[in-house]
């Protein structure tokens, strides 16, 4: 799945992302492409998810922290509300705030396909909900990773480190 979106929306933060610019691009793209594939997304849901993709974890870079939810929600409604869309603010934070939520998220079936997708991509296809070792593989070949899955492995393990009694304040049960 190809999103023009995504590309002008990380653009914009090409200073912020730096050397990790299209290892990230790729990573938002291919959750995106699960994403829509799950959900079976339509035109206007594609573009929320598209939106939602790019914004996910741009926090780590914008913010510098791995506490990145609310830096990266922030921007995504700056974005929305800038743009006359501030009626899609409650998906895209739902999409956001539960994008690694460990058990299945029933409140929103966009932001549960959202939050498939990326664990899809985290597991590199070993958890795959459904999409066919095919589809995991183009999109793979389309977008490939370039160290994003070490890349978070790093990061995770730098705020173990750091923080051992909130490791991973990004995970929601």
């Amino acid at each position: 799945m190809h999103s023009p979106l995504i590309r002008d929306l990380l653009s914009a933060h090409k200073d912020d992302l730096g050397a990790d610019f299209e290892k990230y691009h790729n990573h938002v793209c291919r959750v995106y492409s699960y994403a829509v594939m799950l959900r079976q997304a339509n035109e206007e849901e594609q573009n929320q998810l598209a939106i939602a993709a790019a914004f996910h974890d741009i926090g780590i870079w914008t913010a510098n922290t791995f506490d990145y939810l609310a830096p990266s929600i922030r921007l995504a409604e700056t974005y929305l509300m800038q743009n006359n869309k501030s009626n899609w603010k409650a998906t895209v934070r739902e999409i956001i705030v539960n994008h690694h939520k460990l058990r299945p998220y029933k409140g929103n079936p966009l932001a549960e396909s959202f939050r498939k997708a990326d664990l899809i991509d985290l597991s590199h296809g070993l958890i795959s909900f459904g999409i066919s070792t095919e589809q995991l593989k183009t999109i793979e070949k389309q977008y490939p990773s370039l160290g994003f899955r070490t890349f978070i492995a790093k990061e995770i393990l730098k705020n173990c480190m750091l923080h051992p009694f909130n490791p991973l304040p990004i995970v929601k049960w």
